[in-house]
């Protein structure tokens, strides 16, 4: 293998359930041929093989661990879960600085709430075996959702699929 391996990136995509950061996340690893770790995956694999309760933050350290360990070898890495809360976020940015890797954050909303809701109702089962949040779960991840501080990039689902994964593709392959 010769010539210099590109500098890696690490996409986080932030936002409450229903806002459309799966199927971007998914839409973008199709694009790059860069790994998507879920959230929601490790939450269904922690519950299947869990007698005990857990804790949902377990999923949010699996992944960052994870992330963590690609980073090390050069690997770009799409990370998709709600990151409500704004200390994993940090925790995201600096793991990126740490390993020389360009953070993009994506924030994914819906700005017509009615849309949002039937979003959330209807969408399909992405994960095996995993139930997608309900509307009452959704709007209780928004309500305690952090605001985000930092620079990122702002996706409403009211918008269609392409014109989001048109800016979204734009901003992360620069």
């Amino acid at each position: 293998m010769t010539g210099s391996r590109s500098i890696p990136r690490l996409v986080l995509f932030s936002g409450p359930p229903g806002t459309g950061k799966s199927t971007l996340s998914y839409a973008l690893s199709r694009a790059t041929g860069w790994a998507v770790i879920a959230k929601d995956g490790l939450d269904r694999t922690l519950e299947s093989r869990s007698a005990d309760p857990w804790s949902p933050l377990i999923a949010y350290h699996l992944m960052l661990g994870i992330a963590d360990l690609n980073l090390r070898q050069g690997t770009s890495i799409i990370l998709d879960a709600v990151f409500g809360r704004v200390d994993f976020r940090r925790q995201v940015s600096a793991m990126a600085a740490q390993h020389g890797a360009r953070f993009h954050a994506v924030v994914c909303h819906c700005g017509d709430a009615m849309l949002w809701q039937q979003r959330v109702e209807e969408r399909p089962e992405m994960i095996s075996g995993w139930t997608p949040a309900d509307w009452a779960e959704a709007r209780r991840s928004a309500a305690s959702f952090e605001p985000w501080a930092d620079p990122h990039l702002l996706l409403d689902a009211a918008d269609p699929l392409t014109f989001n994964l048109d800016l979204l593709l734009q901003q992360v392959t620069a």
